[in-house]
């Protein structure tokens, strides 16, 4: 208990690096995302309740901000793994940079994965359309939903990258 108590500190520190540090940069890490997540609660079939569409919503919600963070966490690990014997050399405010441009392209490169994930609530509530409706229409629905996810991920992956070039010194990760 002891040593797990001990890495809860660098856990939260860790944590703290990879969240967002202004309004500006929570507006372009999780506006997408509640973007992606209205749009899912409200494109739901015919005769889903308020309850599912917010439930529909909110899976969507933590998916893509859970992939987003995922990716950007993993980001600053490269990023360490790529900068940090160079840290002294670079300086603390370059080399900071650095794991912010890593962050942004771990961002950018776990788009695609809520493309992946399971969907309980969906596949409840998909599951279970009308039962008149044939297993082609069915088909066609779930082929929709699935185009949908393969979009937001594009899109997702378009307004990352194009948000981290308003962010100064985030534009290359070369730079």
């Amino acid at each position: 208990m002891v040593r797990f108590s001990a890495g809860i500190p660098g856990l939260i520190s860790s944590l703290q690096k990879i969240l967002p540090q202004s309004r500006g940069e929570w507006a372009l890490r999780l506006g997408p995302e509640a973007g992606f997540a209205a749009i899912s609660g409200v494109m739901a079939p015919e005769g889903t309740s308020f309850g599912e569409r917010l439930g529909l919503a909110a899976e969507d919600m933590v998916i893509g901000t859970g992939s987003s963070f995922l990716g950007s966490g993993l980001g600053r690990l490269g990023g360490k793994a790529i900068y940090g014997n160079q840290a002294e050399k670079l300086g603390k405010e370059a080399y900071e940079q650095k794991l912010a441009q890593a962050m942004t392209a771990g961002d950018i490169l776990a788009a695609p994965l809520p493309i992946f994930a399971p969907r309980p609530i969906a596949e409840n509530v998909y599951g279970r359309m009308a039962p008149e409706q044939s297993a082609q229409q069915q088909e066609a629905i779930l082929q929709e939903e699935q185009d949908r996810l393969v979009q937001e991920a594009l899109l997702n992956s378009v307004l990352t990258g194009g948000g981290s070039l308003l962010v100064p010194g985030t534009a290359s990760l070369y730079s």
